[in-house]
């Protein structure tokens, strides 16, 4: 029945300021179908605030212009009363459109309309404007010289409660639906594996994750230890220099002398999971009928090591359903990418074409050469088959909402990369085209959205048991045809 299926955009306050409340909800209604809003706060990233990507196409509605000075922040009013326990001030108000309230504004007309709300909570760690909230450069990590990076610690007492304070004070101030929580990180031995990278992306070393460790018996010293000879290696592999016993042996001796390293990034993806459980249980405690889950970034599609941390069983026990990313149209480049950044260290010794067929066979894909993938994508199989996946590991009763790609960008462009400069919006010790979901392609024959390219995806999702979706990126990049696609395939499956 329609009634049991979530078909749920996200969208962020510009789209409501630019075009108008009811404008905006009668075009996702009557083009796709939406029962539910994900609403972008707080956020500070172009994935989910703001209009188009500079250098992108912008979409046949809304203003047709770049919104240059975005920033981003508290789209919602802030309730100081819900963060006494943090040093970190409330989360700022936006700058761009600091009288709207989006939770306020748009709840109460989407329940007219029988819509859901749901609050889309992007950490936004790697953003400057983050770091710039008073207090919260104390909250860092640290990486294996000591020296503080530039993403909060998922240890550190204080992040963790201006995180808690922002969800307590949403559930309690607003008539939600649910709450949505992004955090797109891999942690120290992925990000390792993913490319070049510098000391500052292995982390966390600080004395919250290392009384951590104590207590679990883990040797941090080893541990940076360990780190800072995968540092040495990855460097090297970078540099041209290749070890005599090739670069997956030297990489395999170091985990044997170390085993701290695989400790170290399991208690790193641990950390981020007791953010969750937190999370959670702050929601449920202020609203127990409050629907609870999490965005699973694009990574578990591409590293089947960053697969293996997200284990879909051990979140399902503390989400009401899971957001999967599954990107169908972008995947292509990016995947096309991350094959040849991940060819550049650990499999720095074989062809490119024998890494890309390993690592379908590992995720079990069947999609197009390689060097074709930037122009065509993935197909809307594999959106099918993540959505069983999910299916097939969470527990009973957790949902799974794929997220099916509607215009997300696709190639380089250099005024998208200005912007992310200008902004900051990278992610540390990542040099630079290693970043995540990064898509370095170029041409004027890279994939785009089309409608019927939608509508299969979200067949797809169905056909792979899902209990919704979630049409992604952001309302503000899409064109309005593609969003159409959703509702035809509704149409098809008797949905609507």
């Amino acid at each position: 029945m329609a009634e049991d299926k979530l078909i749920a955009i996200q969208v962020g306050a510009v789209s409501f300021v630019d075009e108008g409340i009811d404008r905006v909800l009668t075009e996702v209604q009557a083009r796709a179908g939406v029962n539910a809003l994900f609403l972008a706060t707080p956020t500070w990233t172009r994935g989910t605030g703001g209009r188009a990507v500079p250098g992108h196409p912008i979409p046949d509605h809304g203003v047709q212009a770049y919104d240059h000075d975005y920033i981003g922040g508290n789209y919602a009013v802030t309730h100081p009363e819900f963060y006494g326990g943090t040093d970190i001030p409330p989360v700022p108000k936006n700058p761009e459109h600091p009288d709207f309230d989006l939770l306020g504004d748009v709840i109460g007309e989407a329940k007219k309309r029988g819509m859901a709300s749901y609050a889309w909570m992007e950490e936004s760690s790697y953003i400057q404007a983050v770091r710039d909230i008073p207090n919260m450069p104390k909250s860092m990590e640290v990486d294996v010289h000591q020296i503080p990076s530039s993403r909060p610690c998922f240890n550190n007492p204080d992040y963790r409660n201006w995180h808690l304070g922002i969800v307590e004070d949403y559930v309690k101030s607003y008539d939600l639906d649910g709450l949505a929580w992004c955090s797109e990180r891999p942690g120290p031995l992925n990000a390792c594996l993913a490319g070049p990278i510098s000391s500052a992306g292995l982390t966390c070393f600080c004395r919250h994750c290392r009384a951590i460790a104590r207590d679990r018996g883990i040797d941090a010293d080893r541990a940076i230890r360990g780190y800072t000879e995968l540092l040495e290696w990855n460097t090297k592999l970078q540099s041209g220099v290749r070890h005599a016993d090739g670069a997956f042996s030297s990489f395999w001796r170091i985990l044997l002398r170390f085993p701290e390293v695989l400790a170290w990034q399991n208690l790193w993806t641990e950390s981020q999971r007791r953010l969750y459980r937190d999370i959670y249980g702050v929601a449920k405690a202020s609203n127990r009928n409050l629907e609870v889950g999490w965005h699973v970034f694009h990574d578990i599609s591409f590293s089947p090591f960053y697969r293996a941390d997200q284990d879909y069983a051990e979140l399902g026990k503390l989400s009401d359903f899971i957001k999967v990313v599954a990107y169908n149209n972008c995947a292509g480049p990016r995947f096309h990418h991350w094959v040849h950044s991940i060819g550049t260290t650990l499999f720095a010794d074989v062809a490119i074409d024998q890494v890309y067929g390993f690592l379908q066979g590992l995720l079990n894909y069947d999609e197009a050469p390689l060097e074709e993938l930037p122009q065509v994508g993935f197909s809307s199989d594999y959106v099918r088959r993540e959505t069983e996946r999910a299916q097939a590991s969470v527990p009973a009763g957790t949902k799974i909402y794929p997220g099916i790609d509607i215009d997300i960008p696709v190639g380089f462009t250099p005024a998208a990369a200005a912007d992310r400069a200008k902004r900051f919006e990278s992610v540390p010790g990542m040099r630079t085209g290693t970043a995540l979901n990064t898509d370095t392609s170029t041409g004027d024959d890279l994939t785009r959205s089309t409608p019927e390219a939608v509508k299969q995806a979200v067949l797809a999702a169905f056909g792979g048991g899902a209990d919704g979706v979630v049409l992604s990126r952001k309302y503000s990049e899409m064109f309005l045809d593609n969003l159409s696609g959703a509702g035809a395939a509704l149409d098809e499956l008797g949905l609507r």
